[in-house]
């Protein structure tokens, strides 16, 4: 890209980070056997335990003569790839002036990626006066919801000649990524706005995503509830209750996934995350986002079942949310 671009534009410098402890009872690290098959163990728990560290600095890399063809831009020798596409070979390219691209490698293929990269990306186009170009991503109606509550709308391009496109360079939760997720946070608000309740929220995933499920969810839910705790279903609960219930919730418990990332614009900065990991799968993203707007985090890491899902032990949940309840007070 370095070599590639004509232009090289610094949005936001490289910035120092400090973060908050992770919240979890002693013995859980060890638990963790895996990660994601798209990262390692190693890079997980180093996310998992820094206590500070460096965000890179955001760039806008401008082109001219590009090629987009079948999820890859092409300028000169370089190859940008974003994700693999094929398509009958009788589509012809679209011819573009100028446009930036606002899809990530990770956004096309995750919902959670595509509402809090790719949504924020396309505050960066808007800011630099370009229209957006896109490839598909995920799909759903959360997907359309949030479309139209941000104003985003985006047709997908699947083979184009451009005679300026921007690539950005966005990679951590700097300065700059706050002050797009608090415009977007702001859209939230004055769509759903704060009621003055300190509601509890337990947020259960649904099954159209990655494979992963609780055994004993049943058991773990009436535990909540008993302590006052309001179920919110990713794939039943209208989305505008969801979000209405989310503003209001001082601490949410939720299996690791990318419906999690209904908490990003919607829950208060002053709350508490406390995710459910499994441990051949760990995944430290939801701390890199918590650490942005100032929400603490929590980990309770579970055990693999006996029906191909996981178990995670109530009374460890419990005393969980006790430390993240103090650490919130």
């Amino acid at each position: 890209m370095e070599a590639a671009a004509y232009r090289r534009e610094m949005i936001a410098p490289e910035e120092q980070a400090s973060f908050s402890p992770l919240l979890c009872l002693e013995g859980q690290i060890e638990r963790i056997t895996g990660a994601p098959g798209e990262s390692t163990l190693a890079q997980e728990l180093e996310t998992a335990t820094r206590l500070s560290g460096v965000h890179a600095p955001t760039i806008a890399y401008h082109l001219k003569d590009v090629a987009l063809i079948d999820g890859s831009v092409y300028s000169g020798t370089m190859r940008f790839f974003v994700r693999q596409l094929k398509y009958d070979e009788q589509i012809e390219p679209v011819e573009i002036e100028q446009a930036a691209l606002v899809s990530s490698y990770y956004g096309v293929k995750y919902f959670g990626h595509w509402l809090r990269d790719d949504c924020t990306l396309r505050l960066l186009a808007d800011d630099l006066g370009l229209p957006p170009i896109c490839l598909p991503g995920p799909t759903g109606l959360h997907v359309e919801h949030y479309k139209a509550l941000f104003d985003q709308s985006c047709a997908p391009t699947f083979r184009a000649r451009i005679k300026h496109l921007v690539i950005f360079s966005d990679y951590h939760h700097n300065r700059l990524r706050r002050e797009r997720y608090e415009r977007l946070r702001a859209v939230v608000r004055a769509r759903f706005p704060h009621k003055g309740r300190r509601t509890l929220v337990y947020l259960k995933r649904g099954r159209d995503g990655a494979q992963r499920w609780i055994e004993n969810e049943t058991e773990i839910i009436d535990g909540l509830t008993r302590n006052g705790f309001v179920v919110l279903d990713t794939a039943t609960t209208p989305f505008d209750e969801m979000l209405d219930t989310l503003v209001d919730a001082q601490m949410v418990v939720s299996l690791e996934g990318s419906h999690i990332a209904h908490c990003v614009y919607a829950m208060p900065s002053s709350g508490g995350l406390l995710v459910l990991q499994p441990p051949d799968r760990f995944s430290a993203n939801q701390r890199q986002w918590t650490a942005c707007l100032g929400i603490r985090s929590a980990m309770v890491v579970g055990m693999p079942g006996q029906f191909g899902g996981y178990r995670f032990d109530t009374n460890e949940v419990r005393r969980t949310i006790d430390l993240l309840d103090r650490a919130l007070a």
